[in-house]
């Protein structure tokens, strides 16, 4: 999903952000409108070079953070766009003052609202985009939240595209630990061959014993699929779902995992 690259189809305040590409693009060459470096050391900021999309992904929260790492899994998206801003400022202006919502000012400009994410998802032959949220349910309690989300719900609704809130209370601490473990493959460099990643995963959960450590589970794997890099081939096998784990669990070496069927 983009937007018209011509500055001059914005007002004069955004048009040096235009120019530069932010808030534009589709796949690598997407420029999330905010970015962590715009928070200086906040600590629920974080940064993570994509997999599949070959760029920096921008997060504000440790929710959102777990979303990415999430549907960055999911095959059936074809793009994923963060901190997405809506640059229809006249629309989301008009929708303030038929809700009653004090729109974003940044000094006395109006400030483009941002959607969470955007992911385009292969819908049979279509990509379809879909707009998504992440707020934390407590954050619902308050007005000012409700009402800048009912904002870019209606925008969302007159243009056709669909928007829904992520329901957060499962991003644990755990979750967001087992993401990063199992995708710490790709941090480390490791470059996958599905068909060896395929026997690996047969022989692990061939000789997987309920209980053992994963450190002892992942040896004898990799000796039975003949491989050294045992450890990075289960962490590319779970994050691509050739071994699915309990992932609410946190994963170390020294305990054991759960299998899912």
């Amino acid at each position: 999903m983009d937007w018209p690259h011509d500055p001059s189809l914005y007002p004069p305040y955004l048009q040096a952000a235009i120019r530069r590409g932010i808030g534009l693009g589709e796949g690598a060459a997407y420029q999330s409108w905010i970015k962590t470096s715009d928070f200086g050391s906040r600590g629920t900021c974080s940064n993570f070079e994509g997999i599949r999309i070959n760029r920096p992904f921008h997060f504000l929260s440790s929710q959102e953070a777990t979303y990415f790492l999430m549907e960055e899994r999911n095959r059936e998206n074809a793009d994923i766009q963060e901190q997405h801003a809506i640059l229809d400022i006249q629309s989301t202006m008009r929708l303030c003052a038929r809700f009653g919502v004090k729109h974003i000012y940044r000094g006395r400009n109006p400030s483009p609202f941002t959607i969470d994410f955007v992911l385009s998802k292969r819908v049979g032959k279509k990509i379809v985009p879909h707009a998504r949220s992440i707020k934390p349910p407590k954050e619902l309690l308050k007005p000012k939240v409700v009402g800048r989300l009912n904002i870019e719900y209606q925008w969302c609704l007159e243009v056709g595209l669909d928007w829904a809130w992520v329901d957060t209370r499962d991003f644990t601490p755990e979750l967001l630990s087992s993401l990063r473990f199992i995708r710490q493959w790709f941090v480390d460099r490791y470059e996958p061959n599905e068909a060896t990643a395929r026997r690996f995963a047969d022989a692990f959960q061939r000789s997987f014993e309920m209980g053992a450590p994963l450190e002892e589970l992942v040896q004898k794997a990799a000796s039975r699929a003949r491989q050294r890099d045992g450890l990075s081939l289960f962490r590319y096998c779970a994050w691509s779902d050739l071994i699915r784990l309990d992932l609410r669990r946190p994963i170390s070496l020294d305990h054991s995992v759960i299998l899912l069927p």
